[in-house]
């Protein structure tokens, strides 16, 4: 019985220590399930928050992306945009250079243009002058036309008293007398007479108007040359002062004939007392100083002779 108790004691004992062993390896165990799913649960809940990071991160990266994409078209845009300014700009400096070159060229011609407007006031100083040297030798000292004047009086009266002796002498011989015109009128033949191969030349007569015997001057002059054939037209000349005598000017580049024509008038003029000179027109045959009254057609400027008639010696 001893034996019995004994070995049931002791198989009790090892039942108990063996529950013991066992519970404790379950707690152990179920310990480690707990520590291990525990773990997993960790390990998952980590995942699922990195996999959101992840998804968030990627997200983020679609907006960048985005952003970024917008910003390259628009860095496109710009570059477009800046090429077509730069083709502008170019375009621009090229049709700049072409004013710049038509500029230099216009500068150029204004300056040749100055330099020929230079020479040109140059020449018509030296014309002015010599123009002027010109009308200071026309015009004469009055005491030395009255001298003049009465010199020719002199000789007008010598060669009438000639000119009465033969004719009486002829009639007191009982021939007829010369059909000839008096002598006082012979002059005047002889202009015509002289005048009348250039028939048919167109002159202009300007009468200055501040003259008082010029009126009567160019009654005569114009009475002959119309005699003699020619064709002039008077005109009263008012504005203008210091011309004395006659002075006959031909038109730059006429004829030999209408040269010859107003020499031959100059010469006659003064073979009938007239202080008479040939010249040239100072300035553009076509202006003149002061005014003029006269016929409106043909102009005064017309003619290729022009004669200014300022005093007619007596």
């Amino acid at each position: 019985m001893d034996r019995a108790v004994i070995a049931s004691l002791i198989a009790t004992i090892v039942a108990v220590s063996a529950l013991g062993i066992t519970t404790w390896l379950s707690f152990r165990f179920s310990s480690a399930v707990r520590a291990h799913e525990q773990a997993v649960l960790d390990q998952y809940k980590g995942v699922e928050g990195h996999s959101e990071q992840l998804e968030r991160d990627v997200a983020t990266a679609r907006q960048r992306m985005s952003t970024l994409e917008q910003e390259v078209a628009t860095a496109r845009q710009r570059a477009a945009a800046l090429e077509r300014q730069v083709t502008a700009a170019r375009q621009q400096a090229a049709t700049i250079e072409q004013e710049a070159s038509a500029a230099r060229q216009r500068a150029e011609a204004y300056g040749q243009a100055a330099r020929e407007a230079n020479e040109r006031a140059a020449r018509a100083n030296r014309e002015t002058a010599a123009a002027t040297a010109k009308e200071r030798a026309l015009e004469l000292d009055a005491a030395e036309i009255r001298q003049r004047l009465a010199d020719l009086g002199q000789q007008v009266r010598k060669a009438a008293e000639q000119a009465t002796k033969p004719a009486e002498q002829a009639t007191k011989a009982g021939s007829p007398p010369d059909s000839a015109a008096p002598g006082g009128d012979k002059p005047a033949s002889l202009v015509v007479e002289s005048l009348r191969k250039y028939a048919g030349t167109k002159a202009a007569l300007f009468v200055v108007d501040q003259v008082a015997d010029a009126p009567a001057a160019g009654a005569a002059i114009a009475t002959d040359l119309s005699e003699a054939g020619w064709e002039p037209q008077t005109w009263k000349w008012t504005g203008v002062a210091g011309i004395l005598g006659v002075v006959v000017l031909v038109k730059e580049g006429s004829d030999v004939v209408t040269n010859e024509a107003a020499s031959t008038l100059v010469e006659q003029l003064r073979a009938n007392a007239f202080s008479a000179a040939k010249g040239d027109w100072p300035a553009d045959w076509r202006r003149y100083r002061g005014t003029l009254d006269g016929p409106q057609t043909p102009a005064p400027t017309e003619a290729p002779i022009r004669i200014v008639i300022g005093v007619k010696p007596r």
